[in-house]
């Protein structure tokens, strides 16, 4: 049985992980033959015995590893320093585009990961030996099809106004839309979701946008997280009060690394962020798992400067803001950085 690979959204991902599991008719294997492997900590002399190994009084043996290619990749390094990808991290994997053919047909292997470059080498070793399936979020008319069929997947209908609203508050992040849309369908009660509706549910929404303007922020989505953040603005928000929700999930997501990083269990993770909602949790460590500690520290220390710079009155709240959340951050504030003789 081939090695699969799939990439791209954190919503879609792990539901079609789900689809493919059970399409190979692995969802029911036995949990001695279930591995889950972090990406950053896997070895390949693990990986490839668990693999070669035969499923114990069972049809499959199922193999997930979650995050192995997006080690080879720093969106944050790479546009400081040039380089796009880690030759180390592959140099240290070359055997398995080698060994992925010999495995048995018993295997199940699975990489997930997140949306990766062309020029991933992992990705292009694997490409040859794996199924490779790139999933992205929709967008435009794309995305309004894909918000009418998950309503109606809920048993419910939604105006043309409606999904127009839904889609210009949450943007294409579809964790926070399929929540709000389980919401509305349940806040209409069987009739369909119109404008008014959205409206309602409008400070729900928006009070999940700083997870989503983060998102956009660390992804190097100016645009979205302006816009997100500008949405927050209108609600009352201001700009220092913004900075400091920022700050806060910065400081979340150097928690979550960390704790990625020393192996602590997700049922862990709750205290770990001092949190007791599973909405925080999920987000802050998806986010987190895209990343290393250096490039959340340094986006840190960018925000730190820019408070700074608001409160020796270098620079309006407003326009801080938007410098902070633009491209021109790093070339403006990189090193030396604003803090600089402060």
């Amino acid at each position: 049985m081939p090695a699969y690979l799939l990439h791209g959204d954190s919503f879609l991902v792990p539901r079609r992980l789900n689809e493919l599991i059970s399409e190979a008719g692995a969802d029911d294997v036995l949990d001695a033959n279930r591995h889950r492997l972090i990406g950053s900590q896997a070895k390949p002399g693990e990986l490839l015995s668990m693999c070669n190994a035969l499923p114990f009084m069972d049809d499959y043996r199922l193999v997930v590893v979650d995050g192995l290619l997006g080690t080879a990749e720093s969106q944050g390094r790479s546009r400081r320093r040039g380089s796009s990808t880690d030759p180390g991290v592959a140099a240290q994997w070359q055997s398995l585009g080698d060994a992925i053919p010999q495995m048995p047909g018993t295997t199940v292997l699975v990489f997930t990961d997140r949306a990766l470059g062309p020029n991933n080498p992992l990705l292009r070793m694997l490409r040859p030996v794996s199924q490779v399936e790139e999933l992205s979020a929709p967008a435009g008319e794309a995305l309004a099809r894909w918000v009418k069929s998950v309503v109606e997947a809920k048993g419910a209908k939604i105006g043309p106004a409606a999904i127009r609203s839904i889609t210009d508050l949450v943007g294409n992040d579809l964790w926070t839309l399929d929540q709000e849309l389980e919401k509305l369908a349940l806040y209409c009660s069987g009739r369909e979701i119109q404008d008014t509706d959205v409206s309602e549910m409008v400070s729900q929404v928006r009070e999940a946008n700083i997870f989503v303007a983060v998102d956009a922020m660390i992804d190097g989505r100016p645009g979205v997280a302006l816009r997100l953040l500008h949405q927050l603005n209108e609600d009352g928000k201001e700009a220092p009060q913004i900075i400091g929700m920022v700050e806060r999930q910065l400081r979340l997501l150097a928690l979550a690394r960390d704790a990625i990083d020393r192996g602590v269990p997700q049922s862990e993770m709750k205290g770990r962020l001092g949190t007791s909602s599973d909405f925080v949790v999920r987000k802050t460590t998806e986010q987190a798992r895209r990343h290393s500690m250096p490039e959340i520290v340094w986006r840190y220390n960018r925000l730190l400067e820019t408070d700074l710079a608001i409160k020796k009155g270098r620079m309006e709240p407003d326009l801080a803001l938007e410098l902070l959340v633009g491209d021109e951050v790093a070339n403006r504030w990189g090193e030396p950085s604003l803090g600089r003789g402060a």
